[in-house]
Formats: C-alpha cells, sequence, structure tokens
C-alpha cells in the first residue's frame, strides 16, 4: 500500500531536497486531523495536504525556508478570524505544524518496512527542546515494538528515553498519535508520537459488477484492496488495476488462505460479500462469521437477508446474537440504484464503522426487529 512515506522516498531517490510538515496539535475546528502530512517539493509538486487555504501558503512557505536552511521549526496556524467576504480559511480552530526536512535512510527505511509488513510502529519526533536537552530538537526515532532491537535511532535524551519509550507505546497500542511532554533537570522536551497505525484492509468477495467502482472507491479513501472471485475471466488484474491484490479460486478455500496470510483478518479487515449468488454469501458468511474482522457486510434484499438468518438458524444451528454484527443489507440508504452508487452506500457505511459514526445501516431494521423478536421469546421460555 502507497503512503506518504512511499511517495517521500521516491522524491529522495531523485535527490530532490524536500521537507516534511506534519500537524502536530490541534484545538477547535481545523481542516486536517493531528498526524496529517505534507511533502513540500521545491517546484511546487506537494504531496498530501495540511487543510489548504492561507494556512496552508504559510506552511509551504515555511518548508522551502527548512529546505534552504536545512533548520526545522514550528508553524501555529490560527484559523479563528472572524469570518467575512475577505476572510480565508476560517474554520475556527488552531492548528500547529512540525516542519523540517527529511528522515535519515535508515529510519525512512524501518518505518517503511513496518508499514508494509503491517506491524505496529511509531515515529518519534522531538518537536521542541530547552536546556542541556535543546540539542535534541528535530531528532528522530522508529519505535517498532515487535521487533528486536525495538528503537532505530537515537533521540539524545538520555534517561528519559526508558519512559518515553513505555508512554510511546501506550500510544501505539491505544492507535493515537499524542504529543508528549517532559520536564527534566536538564531541560524540557516535547516528543510527538506518530501512530503508523495498519492500513485497513478491504477484501471484496465476488468480482462482478458493483466490486469494480467499489475497489476504486475504497483506494481512493486509503484502504487497500483485494477482491476475490471463482472466476479467472472476472477475478484478474486487469479488471481492477487499483486493487492490491486479486485472487482467483474457489470462494471459501482462498479466504482460509487469505487468513493464514499477511495481511491477516484482524480488527483492521473489512469483508464486503457482493457474489453473483446468495449461495456464495451464505457460504463465505460462515467461513468468516467468527473472525475478529471490523465489519462484515453482505449484500441482499431484507426479504432474503432474514431467510438466510433464519435457515442458518434451522440448519446449522448457529446463535441468534451471531448475526447481529453483520451489515446486511449491505451500505448506508442514500437512495443507491446503479452500481457506481451501490459502491458509495458501502464505502460509506464501511467508513461510518471505522470511524465510529452514528447513521444508521440499511441492515439496522432487521437488526432490532431480530433483538426485539429474541427479548419477546426469552420471557416466555422463563
Amino acid at each position: 500500500m502507497s503512503t506518504i512515506y512511499h511517495r517521500l522516498k521516491d522524491l529522495l531517490d531523485q535527490g530532490l531536497p524536500v521537507a516534511m510538515a506534519t500537524i502536530t496539535q490541534a484545538r477547535g475546528s481545523v481542516p486536517r486531523e493531528v498526524g496529517a502530512k505534507m511533502i513540500v517539493h521545491p517546484y511546487g509538486q506537494h504531496v498530501g495536504t495540511v487543510g489548504g487555504g492561507c494556512g496552508e501558503a504559510d506552511v509551504i512557505r515555511a518548508g522551502l525556508d527548512t529546505i534552504q536552511e536545512g533548520e526545522p521549526r514550528t508553524v501555529h496556524v490560527d484559523l479563528t478570524d472572524d469570518i467575512s467576504m475577505q476572510s480565508l480559511g476560517v474554520c475556527g480552530g488552531v492548528m500547529s505544524l512540525f516542519v523540517e526536512q527529511p528522515l535519515e535512510p535508515a529510519l525512512l527505511e524501518a518505518l517503511l518496512e513496518a508499514i508494509d509488513r503491517r506491524e505496529p510502529a511509531a515515529l518519534l519526533t522531538v518537536t521542541a527542546a530547552e536546556g542541556a536537552l535543546a540539542p535534541a530538537r528535530g531528532r528522530h526515532a522508529v519505535l517498532r515494538p515487535e521487533q528486536e532491537p525495538s528503537l532505530v535511532g537515537d533521540l539524545g535524551l538520555g534517561d528519559l528515553t526508558g519512559q518515553l519509550l513505555q508512554d510511546a507505546g501506550q500510544a501505539i497500542q491505544a492507535k493515537e498519535h499524542r504529543l508528549l511532554g517532559y520536564e527534566t533537570e536538564d531541560g524540557s522536551v516535547q516528543v510527538f508520537v506518530e501512530v503508523q497505525a495498519r492500513p485497513p484492509h478491504l477484501i471484496i468477495v465476488g468480482a462482478g459488477h458493483i466490486a469494480v467502482p467499489l475497489a476504486a472507491v475504497a483506494k481512493i479513501a486509503d484502504f487497500q484492496v483485494t477482491v476475490l472471485d471463482d472466476r479467472p475471466q472476472y477475478a484478474h488484474p486487469g479488471r481492477f488495476p487499483t486493487a492490491d491484490r486479486v485472487v482467483a479460486g474457489p470462494f471459501r478455500e482462498e479466504l482460509a488462505r487469505l487468513r493464514q496470510g499477511r495481511p491477516t483478518f484482524d480488527s483492521d479487515t473489512y469483508i464486503v460479500l457482493v457474489t453473483r449468488g446468495h449461495q456464495h454469501d451464505v457460504a463465505c458468511l460462515l467461513e468468516v462469521l467468527d473472525d475478529p474482522v471490523a465489519y462484515i457486510g453482505m449484500i441482499g434484499s431484507q426479504r432474503r437477508i432474514r431467510a438466510v438468518y433464519e435457515l442458518l438458524e434451522r440448519e446449522q444451528g448457529i446463535p441468534a446474537e451471531k448475526f447481529d454484527r453483520i451489515h446486511a443489507p449491505v451500505g448506508l440508504d442514500i437512495g443507491a440504484i446503479t452500481p457506481a452508487e451501490i459502491s458509495v452506500a458501502i464505502m460509506a457505511e464501511v467508513i461510518n464503522v471505522r470511524r465510529g459514526g452514528r447513521t444508521p445501516g440499511l441492515s439496522q431494521r432487521i437488526r432490532e426487529e431480530r433483538q426485539a423478536r429474541r427479548r419477546r421469546v426469552a420471557p416466555a421460555q422463563g
């Protein structure tokens, strides 16, 4: 999966002097989140964005100064001005960005390896330092808890390093960026912990007319994308040019094989069942029902979904509660009709689940009906 760090490596391999800008703090309403990054390119071919508007222009100027002078700097962008016809980029918040030169090759290599292997990692950056710790400003290290040694690089913080690694490890477990501050007898220091969370992985089971736009939309949304179908004429890279992987083979067997590989089925995995027939959807549902994935969605009308659940309860003995996690019919209710519109509705629901959104999906009605039925049956059985 390509990330801004892959793009950074490409630019460095071309010998281009660039600068990196990272949002390290944000308060109020701002256009981008903490951790958002931008590569400032000397010829204007910038990569990524930290919000656009006049605030980004200030960041670009700081980046160009950093390229020329070689010194890191902090940029504060205030978007709290009163709104008028002359005001630009007024969102109502304030954000701070650290602008610096690129990572050293060894650190960039370690970070990219962790990203490519979907291993938890964090880039540690000293964004501010005073007193005897002042020389540490701008230094980096990469923390990879699953590797030995776990730390690549030296932040130059001496005895403070142990506490910092413990705090950074907690940030990795929480999957959230953190700006850590410490006061010591030698001075004060701030370290930004940029957590490299595993990229979300969307597995599209079925390579029909909905899968094609769905794979494209998922890739635009920065998902790693795998497409699976038992028909080689449908499951081939030419049909899915943006997918990271296209698999042709029997549905259940290939799903089981995917589970054993990397990335495996984990809490960053999202599975959408959109095969050509409900018998294939049901077989695949049985294969993944107990996996600890973040999302399982299955296409189908409400009538068919109800019938499938009742059939599996009756003939397979599957507890009714297990189906509560299934998003079927798949997607949000946006009135989608065409394959492209349906793919947008599906990705909207996937993102809704990933980001903790509150919009109910098409499956909510069936889920509530079944839960209400179980509540009515329970007292009668008691």
